[in-house]
């Protein structure tokens, strides 16, 4: 313990003397260490951390996939949840649900409540037992039964201040009393917004409507019970369906078995893995760039550690001297890192907001703090154990000999070359995967959403379904809003419909006039919405053909529907769909097709489009609406408070909530693409910057250890050219090296990027050979530096120096 305190002290006392190599070394530790705490933090709280439920590796996801169609991971039908109850062999327990908003009422100010409507099955199959209370019954998913509602511990907390008394009290949602029956423990919630459950009661005409698809199913896994007993299991109940129903054959119907920890995190699990790696990569180049300074000190110290090592010191003594040096930096740096990832893992939050799952769950909690103290040790030793070793095999002899020529020592000089060469390697890597997902980024971009997003304010809306219950109602409601908000000043034109761009999908049978089905023929089905008729004018929507929705109408008009191109070459490829007529299965009133638009990205910008039918608001009012406004100069969010006040004047108890800019909501559909070029951007900069500091810190060492060989070469008669020459040939030969190990890697790892990537190839040439370009070009300026101060060397004063 002596020896160690000692150490320190003596550690301490050489630092202090050498501030600029003390900061330098602590600024790189503190950014490698920092960042890798940050980005581990959401790691470990999206990824890592499991979820609050029993055996959440029991649970599955079911989803249709109707491959003819071109339709994957579709929602189920109540028929559909109804065969996957009864026909399995594998699931304990099988359960459905769907997500609708409902307003509270009765306190002040309405107030937006997630709000899952689910089976009765739903929180045991989730294997969740509620804190208080219990959850609803099978009789309380009946039509008419009492209403009756759980809360998350969110919603607990938030309405009623945690009140242990809470089981018995009513809620008015939607106008309707639901009576409090449990609350579930504190972290608890499923889907991860929801924040109140109630019983799934399906509407009348959805119980026997096969390809009305509107539900998600989710299932429970027997204990002992493999996935491929499973995927076995499923087969089988995939053929009795399809054997017992001709609406499955010859379409490419099948079941989709998903994990329910891919179905949360699976579009962010690759992205958050390629962004640890990559900033593993920069605490690599903050080691080797640590560890060449560190070299650089054990050379300058040679004739300390010689003296030293002649007096008694053992070489195992001189290792600790030096390895405690290194710890204390590593320390010392990871104490910074760690205040910088307090900031580093805010920063993130606030920039992805929502857009990643669990993102509650992300803080640097106990384990976070952990792995920074384990990285910052193993660090210390990553770049301490090589300078320790080199610098003690000293020798006083040919250390004297050495110093007496100004030459570097071959040894030292292969070991700090060699880590330039491993940091421009590194660099290359990141550089090539910054590369590639900013330009998948920009691909993505450029691609035409069918809609103008900018100037367009949106937000939602819904009615209370105890004073909203009929259709005229409902209708007499949007036609007042729809009339006051046109008359806005600053206000271009308006729309409401159910669902707003990118905002998901409710598939919908069709059945055509004229056209009956026959076995192994694709089923008739479409992606639905309802829409007034300033909705698709509002988005800039093109028409190819006739025309859209003109007025309002009456309930009692011709219904009519514009369909989107795909739907229109799909059905009717010689392009006569104009004039036809279709209906909502099971529905009989038949829709007359008056226009066809062109095709708008409502399912993300990466998927392709699929077939899409706008029917019109007075055909279909529906109760829950999306609304866009579009102003006619400057920032759309300027109206928020004049549309929010004229919604009030129709009713006060209706809110409007989820308002943002549309080109918000489409900047948040690729959030994670954004976060990880971002990133991966900031991460390839910073490992840039340290591999150019890095071979000018080498390229620099080397000239001041070699003045006295520069001043006799300038004195036997070299130009100064030829001495710039000699250093720029030193320093590119270390570029050249590590862009071709760097290079080699890439190609290696790219294949690693292929499915995070969009319009880009994972081997693009043109990223590769640029990449190579700027590391080169950066390469050459460090080195100028150091080659013009050895070409000013005056050889008379060089020589006199020695």
């Amino acid at each position: 313990m002596e020896t160690l305190i000692r150490d320190l002290r003596y550690t301490l006392r050489s630092l202090r003397a050498s501030p600029g190599f003390t900061l330098v070394a602590v600024l790189a530790l503190a950014l490698g260490i920092g960042a890798n705490s940050a980005v581990f933090s959401v790691v470990n709280g999206v990824l890592l951390t499991p979820p609050p439920f029993a055996e959440p590796e029991r649970l599955l996801h079911l989803s249709n996939d109707i491959r003819k169609a071109g339709l994957e991971d579709v929602g189920i039908s109540i028929p559909e949840y109804q065969d996957f109850s009864t026909r399995p062999r594998v699931f304990s327990s099988v359960a459905a649900y769907t997500w609708r908003d409902m307003t509270l009422t009765g306190g002040g100010t309405p107030q937006r409540f997630g709000v899952v409507h689910g089976t009765a099955t739903l929180l045991p199959t989730l294997g969740v037992t509620p804190a208080l209370g219990r959850g609803f019954t099978e009789d309380e998913a009946t039509p008419g039964a009492q209403k009756v509602v759980v809360l998350t511990h969110k919603a607990w907390r938030a309405h009623f201040a945690e009140d242990p008394r809470v089981l018995g009290k009513t809620m008015q949602l939607d106008g309707e009393p639901y009576t409090v029956v449990g609350v579930l423990p504190r972290g608890v919630a499923y889907p991860l917004s929801a924040e109140l459950y109630v019983p799934l009661v399906p509407r009348a005409e959805l119980v026997h409507a096969r390809t009305d698809r509107h539900f998600t199913s989710l299932v429970r896994m027997k204990p002992g019970v493999t996935m491929e007993q499973v995927r076995a299991d499923v087969a089988r109940i995939a053929q009795e369906m399809e054997a017992g129903e001709p609406r499955y054959q010859g379409i490419g119907w099948a079941i989709r078995i998903t994990p329910l920890e891919d179905r949360v995190v699976g579009k962010v699990r690759g992205t958050l893995w390629l962004l640890l790696g990559a900033v593993g990569f920069v605490l690599l180049v903050a080691c080797s760039s640590v560890a060449n300074l560190m070299l650089a000190r054990a050379a300058a110290r040679e004739l300390e550690v010689s003296i030293r090592a002649a007096l008694g010191a053992s070489r195992g003594r001189l290792v600790a001297q030096f390895l405690t040096e290194s710890l204390v930096l590593s320390v010392v740096g990871g104490a910074a890192g760690l205040l910088l990832a307090m900031w580093g893992t805010d920063a993130l939050l606030a920039f992805v907001g929502d857009g990643l799952p669990r993102v509650s769950q992300v803080r640097l909690d106990p384990t976070s703090v952990a792995f920074t103290v384990g990285v910052s040790l193993l660090t210390g030793l990553m770049f301490g154990l090589v300078p320790a070793l080199q610098a003690s095999r000293a020798d006083l002899n040919a250390t004297m000999r050495e110093g007496s020529r100004g030459t570097e020592s071959g040894r030292s000089g292969r070991l700090r070359s060699g880590l330039v060469v491993a940091q421009i390697a590194l660099a290359l890597v990141l550089l090539v995967g910054a590369g590639l997902v900013m330009k998948s980024l920009h691909a993505l971009r450029e691609v035409d959403e069918g809609f103008t997003s900018e100037g367009v304010l949106t937000g939602r809306f819904a009615l209370p379904a105890a004073r909203y219950s009929e259709p005229a109602r409902k209708l007499a409601f949007q036609r007042d809003l729809l009339e006051r908000l046109q008359g806005l000043p600053g206000v271009e034109s308006v729309g409401l419909t159910d669902l707003l761009p990118l905002g998901g999908t409710a598939t919908r049978g069709l059945e055509f006039e004229g056209r009956p089905e026959t076995p192994g023929e694709l089923p008739p089905s479409v992606d639905f919405r309802v829409a007034s008729p300033g909705y698709l004018r509002t988005l800039n929507v093109k028409l190819l053909q006739g025309r859209l929705h003109e007025t309002l109408g009456e309930l009692d008009a011709p219904a009519e529907v514009v369909i989107n191109k795909t739907f229109a070459d799909l059905y009717w490829p010689q392009g006569n769909a104009l004039g036809q007529r279709l209906s909502l299965a099971p529905q009989a009133q038949w829709s007359t097709v008056v226009g066809i638009v062109d095709d708008l990205r409502e399912w993300g910008l990466t998927s392709p489009a699929r077939p899409a039918a706008y029917w019109s608001l007075a055909a279909l009012p529906s109760a829950y609406l999306g609304l866009v406004v579009r102003v006619k100069s400057g920032a759309p969010e300027s109206v928020r408070t004049a549309v929010e006040a004229e919604l009030r004047a129709v009713d006060s108890d209706v809110p409007l909530y989820s308002v943002a800019p549309l080109s918000r909501l489409v900047d948040e559909s690729i959030g994670s693409r954004s976060l990880s070029a971002w990133l991966m951007g900031l991460f390839a900069g910073t490992a840039l910057l340290l591999a150019a500091l890095g071979i000018a810190g080498v390229v620099g060492y080397s000239v001041a250890r070699r003045t006295r060989e520069m001043g006799i070469r300038m004195a036997l008669g070299a130009a100064r050219s030829d001495v710039v020459l000699l250093v720029l040939r030193q320093g590119l030969k270390l570029a050249g090296l590590g862009v071709a190990v760097g290079l080699v890697m890439s190609l290696g790892l790219a294949r690693f990027l292929g499915s995070l990537l969009y319009g880009v190839t994972a081997y693009d040439p043109w990223t590769f050979v640029g990449v190579a370009a700027l590391l080169s070009t950066v390469a050459l300026l460090a080195t100028w530096l150091p080659a013009r101060r050895a070409s000013s060397v005056d050889p008379i004063i060089s020589l006199r120096s020695e």
